[in-house]
């Protein structure tokens, strides 16, 4: 279950479980690319889709994609997370932005997805917020 902009959790739907240890394993092997190119595929996925996801769709699919990566070997951090994320609401025709960002002081990167400006299933970071250095 992910937690969503408003705090509650929200179940993922059966079809997002099937498909994320999938967008997972794609996210994993697009990121061995040039990170141009990831981008570009980015893009593409998100401008074939007909139509915004909605709060609880995208609710769903970062509950499925964080449910999977928690069965998987290896290293699934924000920036395979967020991305398998794109790919999945890809495959479902709506769009989410992927967001890549920093803050200082201490140093942190974070990847993570937003609707209409606002990050979903992730915590508040208000105190440092991170500054978006790539939106998709």
């Amino acid at each position: 279950m992910a937690l969503d902009a408003i705090g509650r959790t929200s179940p993922a739907s059966r079809r997002d479980r099937l498909l994320a240890p999938l967008c997972l394993t794609l996210a994993s092997s697009l990121l061995r690319l040039r990170f141009g190119r990831v981008l570009a595929i980015a893009r593409w996925t998100t401008r074939r889709c007909r139509r915004p996801a909605t709060l609880a769709e995208a609710t769903s699919m970062t509950s499925a994609i964080r449910a999977a990566a928690r069965h998987r070997a290896g290293r699934v951090a924000c920036l395979e997370r967020s991305l398998a994320t794109v790919i999945l609401a890809g495959l479902h025709r709506r769009s989410v932005q992927w967001c890549i960002g920093a803050r200082l002081m201490p140093y942190a990167s974070h990847a993570w997805i937003e609707l209409d400006g606002h990050p979903v299933g992730e915590p508040e970071h208000r105190d440092r917020p991170y500054h978006v250095l790539v939106r998709v």
